[in-house]
């Protein structure tokens, strides 16, 4: 599978609700011992999907101090 695949899976995760700790390769079938891959093809998978993951969860929640986007400025709190 490719890394723009697997990226698509930990974002796909993560509006499933679902945290870091269920990505797939993490599980003990998936890692290098049971699949025969080198540990660095492994983690490339794993970084993949985690970069994945963050992406879409770090869109939900803007930057502190990010404005927002035009016609939904913020009422203040009273």
């Amino acid at each position: 599978m490719h890394r723009d695949e697997i990226q698509k899976l930990g974002a796909q995760a993560a509006r499933d609700g679902l945290t870091l700790w269920d990505c797939p390769y993490y599980r003990a079938a998936a890692m290098p011992g049971h699949t025969g891959e080198s540990i660095t093809e492994w983690r490339g998978k794993v970084e993949a999907w985690e970069a994945g993951f963050l992406a879409e969860t770090r869109s939900w929640n803007p930057p502190r101090g990010t404005p927002p986007p035009a016609g939904q400025a913020r009422r203040p709190v009273h």
